[in-house]
């Protein structure tokens, strides 16, 4: 059981936040998530087990921080003006974030847990749809309003199917962030918010 909180007014040091989030990465990507345990987390931080748990109740709370963290300040999306050119680097960002070593190693152990823990399935959600989500409707907002994307088009489908493709590539097919792979993506996508062309009857 996780000992009890310290003493009211103790301070937490941010040194050892630190620690136990670099052991947790290294630790993903040498042993995996399912050998990743709070003990061998705490012997790779040089700490204690109860200094473990008085900061995250459980490791896969350790591993979501140490593997998303940082992703929502740095996956900021910043429009070109060019529709195709922002859907392609958005492309590339979202297969670097799902083929960067800690977050490959740590997603699969994440969306089984986050099932069994509304607080995890909560925090999974908001970095998905309060951040990537919301920057990808912005480039697609840009798009309807240059006349690349027809105004009618559905971002959020497009953003699902993007995800989705990209997550099943990485995670089943093994792919990287290779032109070939990108390109294939890129083409559903522009292909899906592409204004209709009128045939003449």
């Amino acid at each position: 059981m996780p000992d009890p909180e310290p003493a009211r007014g103790r301070r937490r040091d941010p040194g050892t936040d630190a620690a136990i989030l670099t052991a947790a990465r290294r630790l993903l990507v040498t042993d995996g998530y399912d050998k990743l345990s709070m003990e061998s987390l705490a012997r790779a931080a040089n700490t204690s087990r109860p200094t473990v748990y008085r900061r995250w109740p459980s490791k896969v709370h350790v591993v979501f921080d140490a593997a998303f963290g940082d992703a929502a300040a740095g996956a900021e999306v910043v429009g070109s003006g060019d529709f195709a050119q922002d859907v392609r680097g958005f492309t590339e960002r979202v297969i670097r974030f799902w083929t960067d070593p800690v977050v490959e190693a740590a997603v699969m152990g994440i969306l089984t847990e986050r099932h069994r823990d509304p607080d995890l399935s909560i925090r999974a959600q908001q970095l998905l749809d309060d951040s990537t989500r919301a920057q990808f409707r912005a480039l697609v907002d840009a798009g309807i309003a240059a006349g690349t994307a027809r105004p009618d088009v559905d971002g959020d489908a497009l953003y699902d199917v993007l995800i989705g493709s990209t997550f099943y590539g990485v995670q089943v097919l093994g792919h990287r962030a290779d032109d070939d792979f990108v390109d294939r993506i890129c083409s559903v996508v522009l292909q899906g918010a592409a204004p209709r062309v009128e045939e003449d009857v």
